[in-house]
């Protein structure tokens, strides 16, 4: 049975959905070949919370006309989580949204990322070169410094304040925990990065997750693992079985 409204996916920071290497693996392949109706948004890799939750609200708009559709079942992957309530709560979209699902986005935010902010010289190196890479694969005002800053847990303490839930809207949350990490290189240099967070998906803590209805945790499950981008062998987990599953439920809600 497929969701009564259209699946808009909305991917994290530091990635495009554009990019010769899927950033949700064979999700919308998958989702598509099961009969739901699935999109994808679009938003700068780098870019701000409020710019790309500016270019949520187009996109948003754009699958709406193209649909027929009165709603939107957002279904958000890390910093693109932040970005959807902005939407939701900021830019008036409440009434355009059924449910909102999230997966490891950092609601409450990274102690990490407030970290690596005192270290100024570091966060300008590794930003700018990021910032020229993803300029020229498609972004359009790349920011990372402004992305980083946005994550910390002092504000996202302001911004959840000044965004408080829309009641038109589901909102639901999973969380990973990364235990085995094994030899893979990213999940080693994301445990490093992240270590004032500790324990984390490799970027965001459990209970920096949590937001609307608790789902609960994916065990010795990473950041990216969450999203389908890549597979890991030592895992029980299959990304593809759970955004059936997540869409297959949104169609039991009526959603």
């Amino acid at each position: 049975m497929a969701t009564r409204y259209p699946i808009l996916l909305v991917h994290g920071l530091n990635w495009r959905d554009d990019w010769a290497i899927s950033y949700w693996g064979a999700m919308v392949r998958t989702l598509k070949g099961a009969g739901y109706a699935v999109f994808l948004s679009g938003q700068d890799a780098l870019g701000s919370v409020a710019g790309n939750a500016e270019a949520l609200r187009r996109r948003g708009e754009e699958v709406l006309v193209q649909t027929g559709a009165e709603r939107l079942n957002l279904v958000a992957h890390s910093k693109g989580g932040i970005e959807c309530r902005l939407l939701i709560s900021g830019l008036g979209f409440g009434s355009r949204t059924a449910s909102l699902t999230t997966i490891c986005t950092p609601h409450h935010g990274s102690k990490s990322a407030a970290y690596w902010l005192t270290r100024p010289r570091l966060c300008r190196l590794a930003g700018g070169a990021m910032e020229s890479f993803w300029r020229a694969h498609g972004d359009l005002s790349p920011d990372f410094l402004a992305a980083l800053e946005a994550l910390t847990p002092a504000a996202m303490e302001r911004f959840n304040l000044e965004n408080p839930d829309d009641p038109q809207v589901y909102y639901q949350s999973w969380q990973a925990r990364l235990l085995h990490p094994g030899w893979d290189p990213m999940d080693r240099v994301q445990l490093w990065l992240t270590k004032t967070d500790a324990p984390t998906d490799g970027l965001v803590s459990p209970e920096s997750a949590v937001w609307g209805r608790d789902r609960g945790i994916l065990e010795d499950v990473s950041h990216q693992d969450a999203a389908g981008g890549r597979r890991r062998k030592h895992q029980n987990f299959s990304a593809v079985q759970f955004y059936l599953h997540l869409a297959a439920e949104l169609a039991e809600m009526g959603f």
